[in-house]
């Protein structure tokens, strides 16, 4: 079973905006919860931002890098599209979607703000993970059209996915006289 071409790009846009607009949440999570902090008698210390924050920002950026591959390389260099490349970059973006999102989601926990001064970025960092399982949902879903098409058709190049036969089977067999 192979999912309609349409069904791909609407789900590889939406990948795409979901992607663009986590990306804006989570710089401004990281911004916001990192920085220089000094006290008043001279003393002041770097605060990084969580491990769960930079975790997914860098699923954002891995995104966008698979995103050209899923979709970019099929329409200009038809030839470097492969499906064994295709299916471990989609689970992996799944695997990676699925961890950060929940990862974030234990952090951050099922609080409420009382501090004004954090509130926007706590409410930013739970947009990004409620579009993190969006993003996660769509991955799962062409992960696993893409394990079923390549079950049904085998390994191939991107142009060449509607081919049937292998080089095995469409050979002739010789035969020498006498045997």
């Amino acid at each position: 079973m192979e999912i309609p071409g349409v069904l791909k790009l609407a789900l590889l846009g939406a990948i795409a905006l979901f992607d663009i607009i986590s990306l804006g949440l989570l710089a401004y999570v990281v911004d916001s919860w990192s920085g220089d902090y000094s006290y008043g008698w001279g003393y002041s210390h770097r605060v990084s931002s969580p491990s769960q924050v930079s975790f997914m920002l860098f699923n954002t950026i891995w995104t966008i890098l698979v995103l050209i591959y899923l979709v970019v390389t099929p329409l200009v260099l038809s030839s470097l599209y492969h499906s064994i490349i295709a299916l471990p970059l989609l689970g992996i973006s799944t695997l990676f979607w699925f961890a950060g999102s929940i990862a974030l989601a234990a952090f951050l926990g099922v609080g409420t703000c009382r501090n004004d001064a954090i509130c926007g970025p706590y409410r930013s960092a739970q947009a990004a993970t409620a579009f993190g399982f969006f993003i996660w949902a769509m991955f799962t879903v062409l992960f696993i059209f893409e394990l079923l098409a390549l079950l049904k058709h085998g390994f191939k190049k991107g142009s060449n996915a509607d081919s049937t036969g292998n080089q095995m089977t469409t050979q002739t067999a010789q035969t020498y006289p006498g045997a």
